[in-house]
């Protein structure tokens, strides 16, 4: 979602009048706020092109290929695009541009489509930025309960990380915590299928956990399912105006891919309501 974000406020800020290559300030502007993209392409259509000084836009078409939100996390493919969209001019000159709800006139929807390989995933598991939430869910895991496992982050180190993704949408995560007091390592294989629930979540199938070759307790497994199943439910973005619906969800040999209708509201007509 925070990528989503970043493109349409790279789109937003150009729509007052400050030049007419409308297509390379918006490619210019999304380009700045990533780290780095390999490719990238830009398309406003608008008939005719000074009603995009107005606040509108026919279409929006956005087309990326290895894209760095961060110096660590590459994302292989995003494409996007808009049904028409209508931006209150007024508004948006008089504040920044950081809620996009904000300076709709119109709800906002479209189609966006995402590519994330395994291979960028495990980079991004490797890096600094992973490690201390990796941690934290191998020592929830395994339930540690020494109080050094919380105060003394350098006892207990995540070695080895890696996502495999399998055949049947299913994945495989795995990683090993080495307490280097006691000179001792806890591995931790993670396996589980992922299944679009009506489009709305993204829900854990027959879940496995092994410690060290030993299965988990069923308790353990049914928590994990349920932190799992939360983390994925789209629902928990509509208070914030933000409506996705899965359309396609694959895992093959090497690659997520994920295709998703995106509605964003105006504020007066957000839910109020909460997941079930």
């Amino acid at each position: 979602m925070e990528l989503l974000t970043l493109v349409l406020t790279g789109i937003l800020t150009l729509v007052s009048p400050v030049g007419v290559t409308f297509d390379n300030i918006a490619e210019g502007d999304i380009r700045e706020a990533l780290h780095d993209a390999e490719q990238l392409e830009v398309r406003l259509d608008n008939a005719p092109n000074y009603s995009l000084l107005r606040g509108n836009i026919q279409r929006l078409r956005f087309a990326g290929r290895g894209l760095y939100v961060t110096p660590e996390l590459r994302i292989d493919t995003v494409e996007i695009e808009s049904d028409p969209i209508a931006v209150d001019i007024n508004r948006l000159n008089q504040e920044n541009a950081t809620s996009i709800p904000r300076f709709l006139r119109e709800p906002l929807q479209g189609a966006m489509r995402v590519v994330i390989t395994e291979a960028d995933l495990n980079r991004a598991l490797r890096s600094q930025a992973a490690a201390e939430p990796l941690r934290e869910l191998g020592i929830g895991i395994t339930r540690t309960n020494d109080p050094e496992a919380q105060t003394d982050p350098q006892r207990f180190q995540i070695v080895n990380p890696e996502v495999e993704f399998l055949a049947n949408n299913r994945v495989r995560f795995q990683l090993e915590i080495e307490d280097r007091r006691d000179n001792e390592s806890v591995q931790i294989v993670l396996e589980t299928g992922l299944a679009s629930m009506s489009g709305a979540r993204i829900q854990a199938v027959n879940p496995t956990i092994l410690i060290n070759n030993e299965e988990a307790p069923t308790q353990l497994i049914t928590i994990f399912s349920r932190i799992l199943d939360r983390a994925l439910d789209l629902r928990k973005y509509e208070d914030r105006g933000l409506l996705a619906r899965v359309l396609k969800f694959e895992l093959d040999a090497d690659r997520l891919e994920v295709a998703a209708f995106i509605r964003i509201d105006q504020p007066d007509a957000f839910s109020v309501g909460t997941p079930e």
